[in-house]
């Protein structure tokens, strides 16, 4: 699972609190169902165990929601449907698409170097285009490892949790790419520069945030479930990110390193390696509107997409413009997963038979991360249907 920097209940199903319930049945009449609340027990640890949200969409209807776990550990506070977690690295996905619709409207075009955007003090900005941003082939290093600004990360000695970052902050990370658009390598530091361009075609930060927000609002969703501001108010809503140490024992993310409320560097900008934080509904919603519903992006944009790069075949890949297929029971799937801070996610649509399915947890952990489980309500969906 690719990364920026990882820091090492009972099943309710259908009745997660702020999502639409989905239509029941009886146990027998329901076997979709019942297939999918087994896997969910199996793949995570009960009400003492993981924080974890699962929605199940099909054709713009819920059709299977459950939750478990912890959002808190200390003082104990239980998950519910509303409770928010950092999407990590599926964001790249919900912010691609925002890009990408900027390109319909001829706002951004692919194939032009970003300085036109970003001017030259770029490291690169004159050859690197959009779509090497997009498709992970701009040849960035890993900005994370530079010395530079690795400090500024846990458990580096100057990790503010609740000092704002800034691109600045973050540029001296930047350094000259290496053959842009050779080969397929994963990039955070791509997305920190897409993030980078958006804000100044939008004319700032707070713009970005208020043009993302409108354009997501076709999602069907107004922000309480998928939304890239960070704001004070979100804090009583958000599970604390756990990383689990080889003895077994939990490092809250958010206690450890001293922050009042949702560290700076767990969602929002500059970060659009990691940019969104919201539930499990929020990121179905995203994806049932993008790749089922289509009122995202044009038909021609969205095949752009999902097509795997020449370079990221040549690497064995299947990723397009941040999105990937995953096969599962013989059943593809298209989406993203993401992990950060003690926050794991996983979203994908089942583009053949209109079904999304994501999972989110506050726990990176062997157990109950939203990878192996989101592979196991997956599995268990395609035994259960034709």
């Amino acid at each position: 699972m690719i990364t920026r920097l990882l820091v090492a209940a009972t099943v309710l199903t259908a009745t997660v609190a702020g999502v639409p319930r989905a239509a029941t049945a009886g146990a027998g009449e329901d076997p979709v169902g019942a297939a999918l609340d087994k896997a969910f027990a199996e793949a995570t640890g009960g009400a003492d165990g993981p924080g974890v949200q699962a929605v199940a969409m099909r054709n713009g209807k819920v059709i299977w929601s459950a939750k478990t776990g912890r959002a808190i550990d200390d003082p104990p506070a239980p998950v519910t449907g509303s409770t928010m977690f950092s999407l990590a690295s599926f964001g790249k996905s919900v912010l691609a698409t925002y890009a990408l619709h900027l390109v319909e409207k001829g706002t951004l075009a692919l194939d032009r170097p970003i300085s036109a955007y970003t001017g030259k003090k770029v490291a690169g900005s004159g050859v690197v285009t959009l779509r090497m941003l997009l498709t992970h082939t701009a040849g960035y290093p890993d900005m994370y490892a530079s010395p530079r600004i690795a400090p500024l990360f846990p458990p580096g000695k100057q990790y503010k949790p609740d000092r704002p970052y800034t691109f600045a902050m973050l540029a001296p990370g930047i350094r000259k790419p290496v053959k842009p658009g050779a080969r397929y390598e994963y990039s955070n530091t791509g997305f920190i520069l897409l993030a980078h361009v958006l804000t100044k075609v939008s004319g700032g930060e707070k713009a970005l945030e208020r043009d993302l927000a409108n354009f997501y609002r076709k999602t069907g969703e107004r922000g309480d479930h998928l939304t890239a501001e960070r704001s004070k108010s979100a804090y009583p809503r958000f599970a604390h990110g756990y990383a689990e140490e080889r003895d077994g024992t939990l490092t809250d993310y958010f206690t450890a390193f001293g922050a009042t409320g949702v560290p700076t560097d767990v969602y929002g900008l500059p970060f659009g390696d990691g940019l969104f934080a919201g539930t499990a509904y929020g990121a179905a919603r995203y994806l049932d509107a993008l790749f089922v519903g289509k009122r995202l992006l044009r038909p021609a944009t969205l095949a752009a997409m999902t097509t795997p790069t020449p370079q990221a075949v040549a690497a064995g890949e299947t990723y397009g413009m941040a999105t990937y297929r995953t096969e599962i029971a013989k059943r593809a799937w298209q989406g993203h997963a993401g992990a950060y801070g003690g926050f794991t996610s996983m979203g994908a649509t089942d583009l053949t038979r209109g079904v999304t399915l994501t999972v989110v947890t506050n726990r990176l952990a062997t157990k109950g991360n939203a990878q192996t489980t989101w592979e196991n309500l997956a599995k268990a969906y395609a035994t259960a249907t034709p």
